[in-house]
């Protein structure tokens, strides 16, 4: 009897501690939704920009081919922090590997991302930072990603003919051990279509792109969000 006694408190405590200890379950609450992320109007149809109300969000193509935004994309030139970014990369690579000098001759300096819809090339302006591009000078390989940038400097011209270059890089260690990468640019089958590759180790990136002077040849997919972070765009054509 006693030791029935004992056991029947023993569970009493254990059962009362459980209770104390047990966290109430969380209630039930709507997921919040981040503003940003709202109201994102995917149907995109072709509009002349001066006959929209810029002020506000809108998602277009711009067919203009003549457009403020197309002088935009054609001119465009980094910001302070690009370059901040781009001389830190330099100076760095530059510690142990010497730059070296190499003649473009007609081949295009500055290069500008192609996306595909409904199988066709376009530019896309996205409402968070710029369109990714490319720039190759005398000594080094520049990087403007859509948020940041960064440079490579040139070892080696490997190839260069009229539509299509190659290059040995040096880059810095945290990216390789090796501080080695090689960026190509060849053309497509398709007319002012090139794509850029750019490898180190295993790691190969492909890009299309077409040299600047050419964007006024391809439609620009536009995510303008004056006020409002706004998701980007993501119904391109799959590889």
């Amino acid at each position: 009897m006693r030791k029935t006694i004992y056991i029947t408190i023993i569970l009493g405590i254990l059962i009362s501690c459980k209770h104390k200890k047990e966290p109430k379950q969380a209630e039930n609450k709507p997921a919040e939704s981040l503003a940003w992320k709202i109201d994102l109007d995917t149907i995109l149809e072709r509009n002349n920009p001066k006959s929209l109300d810029l002020t506000i969000h809108q998602l277009f193509i711009d067919t203009t081919r003549n457009s403020e935004i197309y002088e935009k994309v054609i001119n465009w030139k980094p910001n302070r922090m690009d370059n901040d970014a781009i001389s830190y990369y330099e100076k760095e690579i530059s510690k142990k590997h010497k730059p070296n000098k190499i003649y473009l001759k007609g081949f295009p300096r500055h290069w500008i991302s192609l996306k595909k819809l409904n199988n066709e090339f376009v530019i896309y302006e996205p409402c968070d930072g710029n369109t990714p591009s490319y720039e190759i000078n005398e000594s080094s390989v520049l990087f403007f990603h859509q948020l940041e940038s960064d440079a490579d400097l040139i070892s080696e011209l490997k190839k260069l003919r009229e539509n299509e270059i190659a290059l040995e890089l040096n880059t810095i260690p945290q990216k390789t051990k090796s501080e080695k990468a090689e960026l190509t640019i060849k053309a497509t089958e398709f007319k002012n279509v090139y794509e850029l590759t750019y490898s180190f180790d295993k790691v190969v990136s492909k890009q299309l792109v077409t040299p600047n002077y050419k964007a006024s040849e391809f439609d620009i997919i536009v995510n303008n969000c004056p006020s409002m972070k706004r998701i980007e765009f993501n119904g391109f054509d799959k590889d």
